[in-house]
C-alpha cells in the first residue's frame, strides 16, 4: 500500500479541488466495482451492488490549504485559511500553489515568529520571489490555492506526511475495495471518496442525501496520546485501528460500533476505543441524514494532524483494511 499513499499523498488536493485525487482513485477502482460516478458536488462514488441492506463507507479526499487573498506592492503574498489551519507550524513552511508554483511563508519582521503569543493569520506572508505586484500575478492570482508542499518519508511501520488527513482513509478504501470477496459482500455497497470535508463536511451531506443508506462508516485520522506531555487521548501509534465512540460532532451507532468491536475480537484484529472531544468527520453528516442513519467510524490514529509531519504507523492501517473486509462480508 505504501506507493499507493505515496501517489496520493502527492496529488494536489486542497478543498474544492480535488480532481487530481480523484483520477488516481477512478484508476485504482474502476476495476473493483460496478459502477462508477461523480455526483454533482463532485464526490466519487464507487457501488458494488448487493441484495441486502446499503452501507455507506466515506472518506474524504481534500486537505487542508491556504488561499491568496492580497499580493503586495512588493510581490509578497498574504494568505487566507482553506480548514483546520494550523498557524504555529506555519513559519519555515513551503506552500505549492496550484500550477506548480512554489513560496516560502514567514512572519512580519517587526515579531519574532517564535515569540509571538497571539499569531494572527494576516501578519503571516508568502514569498514567491517576485519582484512587485507585476511579476507575483503573472505566477498566482487572487483566490490561487495551495498546499504544503508534498513529501513522504518512511522508517519501518511509520510513515510521515501532509494530507494523511485524510489520504490514508481513501488508501483503505481504495485496498479494502480491491481485497473484498464479491460473492461474500452482505450490503449493497457504497464506497464515497468525499469533498470538502475540511470546510464543513459538506461532501457527504450531498452523497449520503442521494443514497441514503442503512449504515454509514467515515474513514479518517484521528488525534494520537502517545506524544511527550500530549492531551490525554487514550489512542497511541500500532495499537490498532479505532473505533469511534464519541468525538465533538456525534455519538456513534452503539449497534455499529458494537458490530465492529465484535468482528475485531472475532478475527483477532487488534482495536482502540476513540472518544474526542474535538473535530468530527463525516460520519456526523451521514448521521443525520433524512430520517437518520446508523453511523460510526474507523479512525487511524495519527500525530501531528493538521500538519506537514502527520506520522502513522501502517500496522493500523492494514487492520483497518481487514476490520472492514470481515465486517462487510460478515
Amino acid at each position: 500500500m505504501e506507493n499507493l499513499i505515496k501517489k496520493l499523498v502527492y496529488a494536489f488536493g486542497p478543498s474544492s479541488k480535488e480532481n487530481s485525487v480523484k483520477e488516481i482513485i477512478k484508476e485504482e477502482i474502476s476495476k473493483e466495482v460496478d459502477e462508477v460516478y461523480e455526483d454533482n458536488f463532485g464526490n466519487l462514488v464507487g457501488h458494488i451492488k448487493g441484495p441486502n441492506k446499503s452501507l455507506m463507507l466515506a472518506a474524504h479526499m481534500d486537505q487542508i490549504g491556504v488561499m491568496v487573498t492580497n499580493i503586495d506592492k512588493n510581490g509578497f503574498l498574504r494568505i487566507g485559511s482553506i480548514g483546520g489551519l494550523r498557524k504555529s507550524f506555519l513559519v519555515g513552511q513551503k506552500i505549492l500553489f496550484e500550477g506548480g508554483v512554489e513560496g516560502f511563508v514567514y512572519y512580519e519582521n517587526k515579531e519574532s515568529p517564535w515569540e509571538a503569543k497571539d499569531q494572527k493569520l494576516e501578519k503571516f506572508y508568502v514569498d514567491i520571489g517576485a519582484t512587485d505586484r507585476t511579476s507575483a500575478k503573472k505566477l498566482v492570482q487572487i483566490g490561487t490555492e495551495g498546499i504544503y508542499k508534498p513529501s513522504f518519508s518512511a522508517n519501518g511501520t511509520r510513515i510521515t506526511a501532509p494530507a494523511l488527513d485524510d489520504r490514508i482513509g481513501c488508501a483503505v478504501a481504495i485496498q479494502l475495495l480491491k481485497n473484498l470477496r464479491r460473492k461474500k459482500i452482505k450490503y449493497d455497497l457504497y464506497v464515497v471518496f468525499t469533498v470538502q470535508e475540511e470546510i464543513g463536511i459538506k461532501g457527504a451531506k450531498v452523497s449520503s442525501y442521494d443514497i441514503t443508506p442503512d449504515i454509514g462508516i467515515a474513514l479518517d485520522v484521528t488525534d494520537a496520546g502517545d506524544t511527550p506531555e500530549s492531551p490525554a487521548i487514550s489512542l497511541a501509534l500500532g495499537k490498532g485501528p479505532a473505533i469511534k465512540i464519541m468525538d465533538a460532532g456525534m455519538i456513534a451507532s452503539k449497534k455499529i460500533r458494537t458490530l465492529l468491536i465484535d468482528t475485531a475480537k472475532k478475527n483477532k484484529i487488534p482495536y482502540q476505543l476513540e472518544v474526542l472531544t474535538g473535530g468530527t468527520t463525516d460520519a456526523a453528516a451521514i448521521q443525520i441524514t433524512k430520517t437518520g442513519v446508523e453511523s460510526a467510524a474507523v479512525s487511524i490514529s495519527t500525530r501531528y494532524v493538521h500538519t506537514p509531519g502527520e506520522t502513522l504507523d501502517m500496522t493500523d492501517v492494514e487492520n483497518a483494511v481487514k476490520l472492514l473486509k470481515k465486517f462487510i462480508e460478515k
